[in-house]
């Protein structure tokens, strides 16, 4: 039988456990009573929630309730049942907005965001590409550009940069304004230098793409990579 919020050992309360050890730890339950926030007499906000999903069957049933529908239960009323829609409709959006940001895991996954990226640039720039640990694109960041070639601050800046925004893994894209896509010299001196920085913070190389219009070549790397 669930406790009384009242009842419960302040640690094991779900706005204390959020606290102390975030969501992540959190049952469902627990989370959906910190939306509902108040309970009815005779029943806590906790174990209100843990009848709301076991009555539609957990989080996707509740979430396909209407508004109308919830604030008919006994101790829901308007303003609980909103704020649960709300919620339901908060996470399905940021799943739909997930969904369409790029990812960069592979070169051809690099050459797709960086040729759109780079193709009108009319003098060379080299960007570097900040995903997080399922390879979705946090941050495009410019490591050089007028054709001039990264400097150890620049790399730096970057790699600070990456770190900053949750980054887990590093590609690099260059532009060829002259239509050739086939690296040069200095675009594996880039490569060489961006993956080396790269691991020594623990971020991981995905790959260095050189963009000429809609054309691409991968730039070969001989150096320490972080596995994935």
């Amino acid at each position: 039988m669930t406790k009384q919020l009242a009842d419960m050992a302040e640690h094991e309360r779900p706005r204390e456990r959020l606290a102390g050890h975030g969501p992540e730890v959190l049952r469902d339950a627990e989370l959906l009573a910190l939306v509902l926030r108040h309970g009815r007499a005779g029943s806590s906000a906790l174990a209100m929630a843990e009848q709301l999903l076991d009555d539609h069957g957990g989080l996707v049933g509740l979430a396909s309730v209407r508004m109308e529908d919830l604030a008919r239960r006994p101790g829901m009323g308007p303003a609980k049942s909103a704020s649960v829609v709300a919620a339901c409709h908060l996470a399905a959006r940021i799943r739909a907005e997930q969904e369409r940001i790029p990812v960069a895991r592979t070169a051809v996954e690099v050459a797709d965001i960086a040729i759109p990226l780079l193709r009108h640039c009319r003098t060379e720039r080299t960007v570097a590409l900040v995903v997080d640990s399922a390879g979705q694109l946090r941050r495009a960041l410019t490591l050089a550009d007028e054709g001039a070639l990264p400097t150890p601050t620049m790399l730096r800046d970057v790699l600070t940069a990456a770190l900053h925004h949750g980054g887990a893994g590093l590609a690099v894209a260059v532009n060829h304004p002259d239509g050739d896509p086939a690296p040069h010299e200095a675009d594996r001196a880039v490569a060489r230098a961006v993956s080396t920085g790269a691991a020594s913070v623990g971020l991981r190389f995905i790959a260095q793409v050189v963009v000429a219009g809609r054309l691409w070549e991968e730039v070969p790397v001989a150096g320490p990579r972080v596995p994935g």
